[in-house]
Parts: C-alpha cells; structure tokens; sequence
C-alpha cells in the first residue's frame, strides 16, 4: 500500500512539472493573441481652445469616458494597464446641440486597439455674458433695524452656459445683522445668482465673487409725549401719564423733524382708574410702545400739567402779518410745571406762551415755544418746545 502511495505522489509531481513545462513552452514559443477590454477610459477633448473660441462649453459638464478592446499577444495584453491608454478626439465643426466626438487612441505597448464605439456624443451650449443686477437681501435679528445697504457695485458680469443664464433672475447679496451696537458699519458679502425662487444657480461664473456693502441703521431718538385732549377746558393737572417719553426709530431725516409723539383725542371726563390711550405714530416711524396709560396723578406729584390750544399761543413781533396756521402747531400743548411751592395752584392764566418772531418768518425755520409768568417756577417743559 505504501508503495502505491509513494508511486502516486511521484505520478502528481511529475504531471505538474510537465504542465509548466507546456505553459513556459506555449507561452516562449507559441504565446497566442488575446483580447482584453477596457472600461471607462476618460477621453481627452483636444480642440477645447476652439471651442471657447466659438464661446461653446461642454455641458452638463460629466466625466467623458470610452470602452476599448486591447488584442495582441498575450504577454503584451498581459502587461497593459488603464495608465498606458490614452484616449482622445476632436469635434469637427463644433456647435450647440448635440456633437460626434470621434476617439482615436495611444498606446504604449505593442498591442491594437478597438473601440465600442468610435465616437461618443458630446453637448455643448453657448456661452452667454451678461449682466444682472445685484440685490441686498436683509436677514438676522435686527434685519428691522436697518435703514439702508449700500453695496459697493449695483450690478455684476456673469457668463455661463445659456441654459443656466436664462435661469438667473438677479444676483443676492445676503446681509447678515445680529447686532445694532453700531450705527454703520461695513460687511464683505458673497454674490448668489439666483433664480425665481431665490434659489442659487449653480455652475454660473461671476467676475466679482465678494464685496462690501455698508449697513445703516435706523435712527434712534427720545420723544416726550403731547396728550391730546376733546376738551382742553377740563382740568389735566390731576392726571399723568405712563411713559411719559418713548423711543422713535426711522431714518435721520425724518427722526430730525419729530420733537414730539401726539396721542389720540383723550375725553378726561370718562378716565377711569387706569386707561390706554393711542398715540398717533406718524408714518416711517417704528415706536414699540404704540400706547401709554393715563391716570390719575399721585396726590404726592409736584408736577402739574396744563394743556393749551394751539390758539393760546401768541406771535410776538409778527410784523409779517404770518397766520398761525403756518407753524404747524398742534391742537394740544402739554406744559409740565414744577413750582417752588407744590402746595400753589397753577392755571393757564398764569403762564403765557408765545413764539418770537422778530427775525422774520421762514418757512424751512424751527421756532422755539417761550413763556411768560410771574410764578417760582423750579422747572417747566413745553411739549412740543420746536414748532414750524
């Protein structure tokens, strides 16, 4: 039996010896031809300055790729690899639309080649310049508080294949503001064509990627309250008001016109305990107080309030005949009054106003609102004190 064994294992060592032998003879003598293919070779497009010439881009841009067939002997096909193949074409008479790619081939090894196909589809799109307006678009926690964004430039070049251009609505310049611890300030901004919907189009080129744009925000200014009343007769000092001065914001130029915040016509005689009254918030300005309240005054309270007509206040000097009319005067004019004595009674009777016009009326001038009285006044504040 062991001798069996030790023939058999002689007859496998001796079959394996002949059957390299064969291969080393097959493949040093007869090495056969053998064909490999292949796959998803890129393809290198070799007119491309031609083509940006006659403004055309490949698009959608995509990995150009081929399949080829490698044949030759069998040790050569053996010793090919993707980096000894390089696969190229040109585009003849190139335009937009659909366009034949026709392949050719270079290979380092001695072997031939075949493609799937010789030649593959290419499209290409027209480049397209053009010019589109840049348009700030405001966000952040205090985005209610900007006044204006001046950008740096209006409008920006962009170019990109026609497809994507006519899809461009404008170009968003998104500003950012989450403080309003400065009043201007300065912000670099990236530029996002657009299209309908806001959406970003992308693979669209911009001559200009970034630039600066100036935040101003809305002014801020302290305004004391002017009550307006249906009956000045009825007697104001017993009540006071809550706040008595609120924060307008707006732009400069308005804010710089507005000393004062009326209140809706106040019938006194129907004040209860507590009552909200309206204040009339001109246009343009932001208040966040849009009401106050109005009470009976503390019998501890010094302050004493009259209320008078726009009809109360006397043109001194008017050499000019000016109409009263004309110096914008409110109906109501609240006059705080602090005495010496806060036990002493005060009446419209005991203090006059009056506006000086000695120097002349023009109408772009501001006019201060005076007094004359014969009391110990320790402090007074005339509400509107600028008119005109």
């Amino acid at each position: 039996m062991r001798n069996r064994l030790k023939n058999n294992t002689k007859i496998k060592i001796i079959s394996l010896l002949s059957a390299l032998v064969l291969w080393m003879y097959v493949m040093a003598i007869v090495n056969p031809e053998d064909t490999r293919l292949f796959e998803d070779i890129p393809v290198t497009i070799t007119n491309k300055e031609e083509l940006l010439e006659n403004d055309l881009i490949v698009y959608p841009e995509s990995d150009l790729v081929a399949d080829i067939y490698i044949t030759g002997k069998l040790s050569d096909v053996q010793k090919v690899s993707e980096d000894d193949i390089h696969i190229y074409g040109s585009i003849n008479n190139p335009m937009e639309g659909n366009n034949k790619l026709s392949l050719k081939g270079n290979i380092t090894k001695q072997v031939s080649y075949e493609f799937k196909s010789d030649f593959i589809v290419v499209r290409l799109e027209k480049v397209i310049y053009d010019e589109e307006d840049i348009k700030s678009e405001i966000t952040g926690k205090f985005k209610e508080d900007v006044d204006t964004v001046t950008l740096s430039q209006d409008t920006v070049n962009i170019s990109g294949p026609r497809i994507l251009i006519d899809k461009v609505k404008n170009v968003k310049a998104s500003v950012t503001v989450d403080s309003n611890e400065q009043s201007i300030f300065n912000q670099r901004i990236r530029l996002i064509p657009v299209d309908t919907l806001g959406k970003e189009v992308k693979g669209v080129t911009l001559d200009v990627k970034n630039i600066n744009a100036e935040i101003k925000l809305l002014e801020e200014k302290e305004v004391p309250i002017n009550i307006q009343v249906k009956d000045n007769k009825v007697d104001v000092s017993n009540y006071e008001i809550q706040p008595a001065t609120v924060i307008i914001r707006g732009k400069k130029e308005l804010i710089d016109t507005i000393n004062y915040i009326n209140t809706k016509k106040i019938d006194l005689e129907s004040i209860g305990s507590s009552n909200k009254v309206d204040l009339e918030i001109p246009e343009g300005v932001v208040i966040n107080e849009t009401n106050i309240t109005i009470k009976p005054k503390d019998t501890a309270s010094e302050i004493q309030r009259l209320i008078y007509d726009s009809e109360d206040v006397e043109l001194k000097n008017n050499y000019d005949n000016v109409e009263l009319s004309k110096l914008n005067i409110p109906d109501n004019i609240n006059v705080e009054v602090e005495l010496d004595d806060s036990t002493d009674k005060i009446s419209k009777s005991d203090i006059k106003l009056y506006i000086d016009l000695s120097d002349g009326y023009d109408s772009e001038k501001k006019y201060n609102i005076k007094y004359d009285t014969d009391l110990k006044i320790k402090n007074i504040n005339i509400i509107p004190s600028i008119v005109g």
